[in-house]
This record gives C-alpha cells, structure tokens and sequence, in this order.
C-alpha cells in the first residue's frame, strides 16, 4: 500500500505543469545539442577514424609493415622478453616474494620485536653515553611501536600470505583497490610452513645497529619505498592508482620519479607481450604538439626550459601510458574513486584551513572584497590552483554517484562533492566557479534530460544560498569585474597579443624565466612583473609558437567529438554519465584557461593528462562491456 501510495505521488509530481513543461524543454536542449549541424560536427570523430583507417598512407603503412625489418623487430623483442624472463634479477625477486609470502608470520614478530628492542638500546647509548648526541624520541616511539607489533604476531601459526588474505583492509587495499593478483596469494596461504633456521633475530638487530649511522624514519622509508617498487613493477596499474591518490600531496620530482617507474614498468610488461600499445588517429595530433614542446625546451632564449620540458615531456607520457594499461571499466573506476578521495582529503583541509587556520590577503584586492578574510590554498601554493584541481575532478563525482548503486556509496560520493563545493567556495577563484558552473550545466544537459530538469529545479536553492551566504560576497565576487584582479589580467593580455606579433610563429621557450625576459618589453606601463600570461592559450601560442597552439586545439576538438560521439549512441546509462563526467573535468579546466594559465602548477598538469587518459580509457573498455559490444559508434 505504501509502494503504491510514493508511485501514485511520484507520477503525479512528473505530470504536473511545471515539470512537464521543464522536461519538455530540457528535451528540447538535449537534442539540439547532439542533433543537427552542431551535433553532428561534435559526433563525428568515428567516421573520421573510420575515414582514416582507410586511407592511402595507412593502407601503404599497413604494406611497408609486412616487411623483413617488421619481422627482425618482432624477434628482436622477442629475444629481449625472454632474456628478461630468464633473467637472473627477475629470478631472484621471484624467489624472494615466494619466501616472503611463505614465511611464518611468527618470524615477522620476532624480527620487528628484536629491531625496535636494538633501536630504542641505541637511542638510549646516545643519550647516556656519549652525551653530544642528543636523545631521538621518534626513534624511541618507532622502536616502542616495533616491539607490540612484534609481541602481536610472535604467537601466529599462519604464514604471510594467509594474513594478508584473511585480513579485510589489506585485502581491499591490495586486490580490490590497487588490483593485485590475489591467485599466488591465496596458493600461497595453503602452503605448509617450513620449519628449520630462521635469522629474524639476527636481520633485527642488524637494522637496530644501522640506526647508529642512519636515522630510523630513514630506514622507514626505504623500506616503504621497496614495497612501492615491487608493487609498480609488479603492477603498472597499481602505481596508476597510487599516483591518481597521492597526486596533491607529493612533490613535482616525487610525482616524476613514481611516474618513471610505472613507464619502466609498462615497458618491461609490453617487451614481454603482457601489455598493448596503440595509436589512433587524435594520438598524432597530440604527438605532434610534443615534438613542439621538446623543441620549446631546445630552441629557448632561457637555459631553465630545457628541465621544465622534460618535466611536461613525462607528465604528458602519462596520457599514452593510461590508455593503453586501464583494460578494464573496473580499473578506470579505481582510478576515478582515488582521484575522488583524493579530492576529499583536499578539501576537508581546505575548509579546516578556512575555519581555523590562518589565511592570506594576498590573493584578492582588499579595498574591494573587504568581507572575505582570506582564500584557502590546502595542499596547494595559490587558491586560483586549488580550484583548478577541485573542477577536474567534482564532475567526475557527480557521475560516480549518480551510477552507485549501494546507499553507502551515494552518501559517500555526496559528501565528497558537498566537500569539494565548499572548498571551492573559500578559494573565491571566479575562472574556477565559471568552469564548473558551464561544465556542470553542460554535464546535466548532455547525460539526461531528467538531470537537466533536475538541474533547473535546483537553481533557486543556489541562488538562495548564494544571497545570504556572507552578506552576498559569493555574488559581490561574480559580478565584480572591475577590480585590480580584471584589470591586471586584461593588460597583460594587451601586451602579450602585441609580442605574438613579433614572435608568434616560433615562440620563446618555455617557462617563466623565457617569459619574464621577453614581456617586459611588450608590456604596458606599470604592468612589467608577470610570470606568464594569465590564459592557457595564449601561454602556449607565446612559448611554442601558433602551430602549437593550433595542434592542441585539434587535439582536443577530437577528444570532444570522441567522448560526445561515445555518449551519443551509448545504450548503458552509466557508460554514458561516467564518460560525460570525464569529459566536464577536461572541459572546466580548459575554460578557466581562459582567464588564467592553468598549467603554470606541474601537478594540475599532470592531473589534466590523467584525466584525457582516464577519458579515452573509459570509452575504450565500455565498448567492449556486454551492454556496448554490439552498438556501431557512427
């Protein structure tokens, strides 16, 4: 009776005049945008693959393939996997996982309870003994920690692997989150344990010793970084997720060198014929705009580019590396629910940051926003950045939650986007509330009519919020652009249009310091200091030249219609919201780009091409799913 009751309510609260009417509209909107001329250019990217793929010069490519210098290739390989897999290294990390996985967990306990015993006498002689070398507490506290660690598994009966199985959060965090194999694990776990010498007293206080000479947190973290090691080399798409998660809160040449090793990794696997590599016809046009950034490295009027170009350079090598790894819908969504609780963390220490800590002025024109105390900047050095992060990433929330399926979940994802909408509220960033704002809308009107109407309905409850949040500042803030911010911005762009007139065929080089030398001259009086252009577009054009530019425009003309085109003739409504998703993040980064450089920060450069990555990923594994198999994207 109830059921009836809420299906009788709900029906008559679709028929009602203002919904229909609404759905009516939104109707109207969702076919305008991907029917007729519009529609069609963006959809379009299938037949020009399609057109592509069968073209003289991939026809006379296809011919040259076959080759003897293809075949010599194929068995140079050939050689070199093998020689890898019978390598002597290879054998032995093999034969140390098995060990490892086949140990008693009781030596464990033996081995962590004599380390943190020999650390904590250690740390106690330098003290007492040799009084110039003050007392490390963290050493006391780590060897403190070791010692109930160890005293917790001296009694176990079980073997590594069986613990490792049998317990719930490593089982999430190793096989279901990072996507390890769990078969050798649980081959493994059924193993007998070996008995005879075992040397874990010996190990621990051979570390405990180390401590002499080593800091313990040292010791620390180069066993961590082992385990990170041979989980990436064991798994590229582990070190995907890892990265995806970690991206905000470590280092440029942190995220450089974890991003080596997954390359290393994927190299070794596709010697060995374990991975794939592909091209399509969007990858060229993307390749072709690295060689221009290769050249904006070596052809400079500053000696720093060349360091920043190999960053970009690896940072863009993530692209390739993602699309042809994620083989799966199940590893795209690992990757999405990291950058996802990525995004939380950030944003709960934004909005701590602007309830309890101390905030900068420095960031907004005082004498005209005086009822904002300051903007928040998380993990991150300016607001304008953290915005940037949070945009590409809330619609991919949004997508996310719509497709949960469990009621935990949903709350889960809801509270992160409510987070993620909140922080980017106190960064006070308008190019990053334009973005998401076009991008949401965009989002809504493109995955369902219904969202549309959803949408719609919610805009007076925004507004609501809007007008009494601190006495109207978000409004004051949107509609203010005739402060310093705006003008300041307005007559760089003056005079970076006026050095494109000179320079806009060949470019600068790339980097601040290439910028800082050349502008000054361009520059309009009182406008000199600027560390680039404050938009994307023009930033590219000014240190690669126009061709560049018109390269990466192509580029992401065909990534529009690839993901639009995807979404058109979709039959499962969750690959549709999902790859929509994807998209929105790209597009809300790419339009506050245009009032401001957003790749002035490596780690939203980075972001940006896992997230182009993640979107190709994601339309490519869709379409093999049972739902997509037999649809003809045309």
């Amino acid at each position: 009776m109830a059921i009836s009751k809420k299906k009788r309510s709900r029906g008559r609260f679709r028929k009602s005049i203002l919904i229909y009417y609404l759905t009516k509209f939104s109707g109207f909107i969702y076919r305008t945008f991907l029917s007729g001329f519009f529609g069609w250019l963006l959809t379009s990217y299938e037949a020009l693959a399609a057109g592509f793929s069968s073209s003289v010069i991939v026809k006379k490519f296809q011919t040259v393939s076959d080759h003897k210098i293809f075949h010599m290739t194929r068995n140079i390989k050939h050689f070199f996997a093998l020689t890898y897999e019978r390598s002597f290294f290879l054998n032995l990390l093999k034969s140390l996982s098995r060990k490892l996985l086949t140990a008693r967990l009781a030596s464990f306990g033996i081995f962590f309870f004599s380390y943190g015993f020999y650390l904590i006498l250690i740390q106690l002689i330098k003290e007492y003994v040799f009084p110039e070398e003050s007392l490390v507490m963290s050493g006391i506290i780590m060897g403190g920690t070791y010692m109930l660690v160890g005293m917790l598994f001296l009694f176990s009966r079980r073997n590594v692997a069986y613990a490792v199985y049998q317990s719930k959060i490593l089982s999430v965090i190793l096989f279901e989150f990072l996507g390890l194999r769990v078969a050798e694990v649980v081959e493994a776990a059924k193993l007998e344990i070996k008995k005879g010498w075992n040397p874990p007293f010996v190990f621990g206080m051979v570390f405990g010793l180390i401590s002499i000479v080593v800091n313990p947190l040292m010791i620390l973290a180069i066993i961590l970084l082992t385990a990170l090691v041979s989980v990436v080399m064991i798994s590229p798409e582990a070190g995907i997720i890892l990265m995806c998660l970690g991206l905000p809160f470590l280092g440029t040449m942190h995220l450089v060198a974890l991003l080596c090793l997954i390359i290393i990794s994927y190299i070794f696997k596709l010697i060995c014929g374990r991975r794939i590599f592909r091209l399509q016809i969007m990858d060229f046009t993307i390749i072709t705009f690295l060689i221009f950034v290769i050249f904006g490295g070596i052809l400079t009027i500053d000696g720093s580019s060349f360091l920043k170009m190999l960053v970009f350079v690896c940072f863009m090598s993530v692209y390739f590396v993602i699309k042809n790894i994620i083989s799966s819908p199940d590893l795209v969504k690992r990757c999405l629910y990291a950058l996802v609780l990525s995004s939380a963390l950030v944003s709960a220490i934004g909005i701590y940051q602007n309830y309890f800590g101390v905030l900068s002025t420095k960031w907004h024109d005082i004498s005209v926003f005086t009822e904002i105390r300051g903007r928040v900047v998380s993990t991150f050095d300016n607001p304008n950045v953290l915005g940037e992060f949070l945009i590409l990433i809330f619609p991919i929330t949004l997508a996310l939650m719509a497709n949960a399926k469990k009621a935990n979940e949903r709350f889960f994802l809801f509270v992160c986007a409510l987070m993620s909408c909140f922080c980017l509220i106190f960064t006070w960033s308008r190019g990053a509330w334009l973005g998401c704002m076009i991008t949401t809308a965009m989002f809504l009107c493109v995955s369902s009519k219904y969202f549309f109407t959803a949408g719609i309905l919610s805009l007076p409850i925004v507004g609501m919020f809007a007008l009494f949040q601190t006495d109207s500042a978000i409004i004051g803030r949107l509609t203010s652009f005739g402060d310093s911010s705006t003008s300041y911005r307005l007559n760089i762009w003056k005079g970076v249009l006026r050095m494109l007139e000179d320079i806009g065929f060949f470019g600068i080089g790339i980097g601040e310091d290439a910028f800082r030398k050349i502008y000054p001259i361009y520059s309009l009086a009182g406008i000199e200091a600027a560390p680039h252009s404050h938009n994307l577009y023009l930033q590219i054009a000014v240190e690669m030249g126009v061709f560049a530019l018109l390269f990466f425009l192509v580029f992401i003309f065909m990534f529009t219609q690839f993901s639009l085109s995807f979404c058109r003739n979709a039959m499962s409504r969750s690959n549709r919201l999902l790859c929509m998703g994807i998209f929105s993040g790209a597009a809300a980064l790419l339009i506050q780009g245009l009032t401001d450089y957003v790749w002035y920060n490596y780690r939203i450069f980075l972001l940006f091409w896992i997230i182009i990555g993640l979107g190709i990923a994601h339309i490519y594994t869709a379409k093999n799913t049972e739902e997509e198999s037999d649809r003809i994207y045309f």
